[in-house]
């Protein structure tokens, strides 16, 4: 992509970032670094923004993965700086996390481990191996039932691989995009009540993203609901699954397993838990793929203006087929895009096209037109009561 502005653009890198991602800013347009003051751009995965100040010239954050607990998106969206993340670009990372947590509990392999390793030094040890395998008959999959919470890409690309193995599949998502519902395998049943999928799944994974109404999303009524010796796989957030609910319901064995990447104390050395560190993403192209999305996404925002994977901002695309482009954030307010078309108007300037977008109480808009904006003009639109941020791009 070309820079229009032939400016020098700096990248702070907080993490680690695949250099796939980083080769696409470029050398020659692109300054990135880990030491980079005032930042046009900040790119990170786990690094923690909460408390950090804002830098003055920043423009917008990426993140190179979906979550986005570790950024302040209200603070951020406050301030009209764009969040971007990477959806789907770790869906099949996580997928095949997923599928080896369903298969390893399926057959008790991760506990079979553990009783091996207790054996080792037997004097008996064929023998013991021999006898202790009766203790973790397992199961097989076909024809048992999955329930999957959240039916984006990765709920998506969950439901359709257990359903090639052989599996019943319900998924469960009320805000199920038309997109995700046509990759669907047809044989994949949808329901409309969480409780029903609760009542007839033997495993359960939880797909849907974190925030305050996801909190507890299964607590002690909803585990109560599962069948006795279900098993819960929660490779989301730590906070959509009470874990104290859990915890007390394995005592019980109404939970005959819970799988997790997010574990607690309590929870390592449980004989009931599956705990992992955090490796839903965990892996080479997973990263390189997130890294690739995000560094894509904020160098066509920086360059152009178009927003495409933004957590807190519309969507919006407008293609460059005019001399100048002006680019404005606003609160989502009656008449205010004809209160700055007029400005441009009144100072003579012809909008050979635009674009405009709300989401939520944010609306973003990309102009382009046919003479330069004048400072005088650009003052006027952002004293427009409402307008954020304007920002001339070329």
């Amino acid at each position: 992509m070309q820079n229009y502005t032939n400016k020098m653009y700096k990248i702070l890198k907080l993490n680690n970032i695949a250099q796939e991602g980083l080769n696409i800013f470029g050398s020659n347009e692109y300054h990135c670094g880990d030491d980079v003051t005032n930042p046009d751009a900040i790119i990170l995965r786990s690094f923690d923004i909460h408390e950090m100040d804002i830098p003055i010239a920043l423009k917008a954050v990426g993140r190179a993965g979906s979550g986005v607990n570790n950024i302040p998106i209200e603070k951020y969206t406050k301030n009209a700086i764009p969040v971007f993340n990477a959806p789907g670009a770790n869906s099949n990372a996580v997928k095949e996390l997923v599928l080896a947590s369903i298969l390893i509990t399926a057959r008790n392999i991760h506990n079979a481990i553990k009783y091996v390793e207790t054996v080792k030094h037997s004097e008996n040890l064929k023998d013991d191996i021999e006898h202790g395998k009766k203790e973790y008959v397992g199961f097989e999959l076909p024809k048992k039932t999955l329930g999957v919470i959240g039916l984006g890409q990765i709920g998506v690309k969950v439901s359709n691989a257990a359903y090639d193995l052989g599996m019943n599949v319900i998924g469960y998502d009320p805000l199920i995009t038309v997109d995700n519902a046509i990759n669907l395998q047809p044989g994949v049943q949808k329901v409309s009540d969480l409780k029903e999928l609760l009542k007839i799944s033997d495993i359960i994974t939880i797909h849907i993203p974190y925030k305050k109404e996801t909190e507890n999303f299964i607590g002690d009524s909803e585990i109560k609901t599962l069948r006795d010796g279900a098993i819960i796989i929660n490779l989301s957030r730590d906070a959509i699954v009470d874990s104290d609910a859990v915890l007390q319901h394995l005592d019980s064995n109404k939970i005959k397993t819970y799988v997790t990447d997010f574990p607690s104390e309590s929870m390592i050395n449980h004989e009931g838990v599956l705990v992992m560190p955090h490796l839903g993403a965990s892996t080479k192209e997973a990263e390189i793929n997130c890294a690739v999305m995000v560094a894509s996404s904020l160098k066509s925002y920086l360059e152009t203006g178009n927003i495409l994977n933004s957590v807190n901002f519309p969507d919006v695309k407008l293609a460059i087929n005019s001399p100048h482009r002006l680019t404005i954030t606003n609160k989502n307010v009656p008449n205010i895009i004809g209160q700055f078309t007029s400005i441009l108007g009144n100072a003579g300037i012809n909008i050979d096209d635009l674009s405009h977008k709300v989401l939520d109480e944010l609306g973003y808009t990309i102009l382009n037109v046919d003479k330069p904006i004048t400072e005088i003009v650009l003052h006027e639109i952002s004293y427009i009561e409402g307008v954020m941020k304007t920002n001339i791009l070329f």
